[in-house]
């Protein structure tokens, strides 16, 4: 969820002759036409030790690879970018970093690798934009695993680690980004910030206060760990979500002049996910997050809550009030049968707001594990107002792929955003595939050691599922009464 966007390139419209290149101009070469596409869309991952495995940077490297960068372009799976428009799903805003190519960026490369990839003339190179940075400008705060994580044996590890930010003054977050440490094992790392409270007399408690609640509920203070499933599992400190990452994931920047509120009391944690290779023991000792913190209080509140899974209850202290979901009569049961394909789990959260205070959408994420194949988020609206839809979709992944996660923010001012108010409810709609079909199924099972599928319920584990969305929100930064 970054703001620094990745510019898409201008093309005119041309006629190409059988060459592949512009009519009477001869085929398209790296230089002119190539190097401006590949450079600013494939190498903020493909570059000289990147998370890609190898650097499209140059144009010997990008010739080496050019029939798989074609292939792979042909068929959707690169680069890599899961919100799409469909029949169903049509957001009205367009996305930042939209990293899909343009038929014509398409017809550019398929000009070039077959003419056999010319490299041109770097004397009359087009002007290249840099790529998206996948770097956060600055790192005000580190914080990093204490102790080594080892994951061996066939069980999922999930642990929270507490940490603390070593903050002097009280802090507005506008960057996080977390790093993996060893990616083979690392299954997803959500971090949370700890909030003081206060103490039995209404009074702001202190660090050495929070830490001394932590270590009587859960046995662990400052850089100790403790088992948890799902979240922190604190029932008398309040935990507010800073930040997630799985595979795919990306740097998260705070749309201009907004910030999450930091206590310098407060701690963080880190709840992670560890999902063994069952090849023998991994390590990590790296898995780090990094905070940039903004320079002075901004005018804006910034912040990302996730929706869907159980029936939990959401309260800010910041004033957004609660969220609860709407069951009907009876808790909805989440089961998908061996062999289903087209299985539908539906969710619906309904906001309950104070009045008046509205919240603007300013990015969207889905989430699910291996065996979820499409997913859906819409907002229905209680009393649209005058030009507001009534409905509108918010995101839609219609070809999930558990290696490629990100946030997807919207290309637009603060005041173009879609807008939550009280009576507003959001509407989750996720597809799964759990039949031999479905390739990562059969990865899963194989690790597992099993042949067959088998029915998979809610939960955090690689065989569970989820139907999770992450909506990012932002509202003014003024007292609530």
């Amino acid at each position: 969820m970054l703001r620094d966007l990745v510019h898409p390139l201008l093309w005119s419209s041309v006629l190409w002759s059988g060459c592949g290149g512009p009519e009477g101009s001869g085929p398209p070469t790296w230089h002119g036409d190539v190097a401006p596409i590949v450079i600013e869309r494939c190498s903020g991952c493909h570059n000289t030790g990147g998370i890609a495995p190898f650097p499209l940077e140059t144009h010997a490297q990008a010739s080496d690879f050019a029939d798989a960068i074609l292939g792979s372009i042909e068929d959707g799976s690169m680069p890599p970018f899961l919100a799409q428009e469909t029949d169903a799903c049509r957001p009205r805003l367009p996305w930042a970093h939209d990293l899909r190519l343009s038929e014509s960026d398409k017809q550019l490369l398929r000009g070039w690798v077959e003419a056999g990839t010319p490299e041109g003339d770097p004397a009359t190179a087009s002007p290249v934009d840099p790529p998206e940075q996948l770097q956060l400008e600055r790192a005000d705060v580190v914080l990093t695993l204490p102790e080594p994580v080892t994951v061996e044996g066939t069980a999922d590890v999930h642990t929270c680690v507490v940490l603390d930010p070593g903050l002097l003054e009280d802090s507005f977050v506008t960057g996080r980004q977390i790093v993996a440490g060893n990616p083979k094992v690392l299954h997803h790392v959500v971090s949370y910030t700890l909030l003081p409270g206060v103490d039995e007399e209404g009074q702001p408690r202190s660090k050495e206060q929070l830490e001394a609640a932590l270590i009587a509920e859960r046995g662990v203070g400052i850089g100790g760990s403790y088992d948890c499933f799902g979240g922190p599992g604190l029932e008398t400190i309040e935990a507010e979500m800073l930040d997630a990452w799985a595979p795919g994931g990306r740097p998260n920047l705070a749309p201009p002049n907004s910030g999450q509120p930091l206590s310098k009391d407060a701690l963080v944690l880190l709840d992670i996910h560890y999902h063994p290779t069952g090849l023998g023991p991994e390590t990590d000792a790296g898995t780090t997050l990094s905070l940039m913190l903004a320079d002075a209080p901004p005018e804006l509140i910034s912040q990302t809550i996730l929706l869907g899974n159980f029936s939990e209850r959401f309260e800010s202290p910041f004033g957004i009030g609660d969220l609860l979901m709407q069951p009907g009569e009876r808790e909805p049961s989440f089961s998908i049968p061996a062999g289903a394909q087209e299985h539908v789990e539906e969710m619906t959260w309904e906001w309950i707001l104070l009045p008046g205070f509205d919240l603007s959408v300013y990015g969207m994420g889905t989430h699910m594990h291996y065996v979820g194949r499409d997913m859906s988020v819409t907002l229905e609206r209680a009393a649209p107002l005058p030009g507001e839809p009534g409905s509108e979709c918010l995101i839609q992944t219609p070809a999930w792929d558990f290696n490629w996660q990100r946030g997807y923010e919207y290309d637009a001012p603060f005041e173009e955003l879609p807008v939550m108010r009280n009576g507003d409810v959001v509407r989750m709609r996720c597809v799964f595939d759990n039949s031999m079909s479905n390739g990562f199924v059969v990865d899963a099972l194989s690790e597992q050691g099993l042949s067959e599928p088998v029915e998979v319920g809610l939960g955090e584990d690689t065989l569970d599922e989820m139907c999770l969305a992450a909506i990012a929100i932002v509202y003014p930064n003024f007292p609530v009464p």
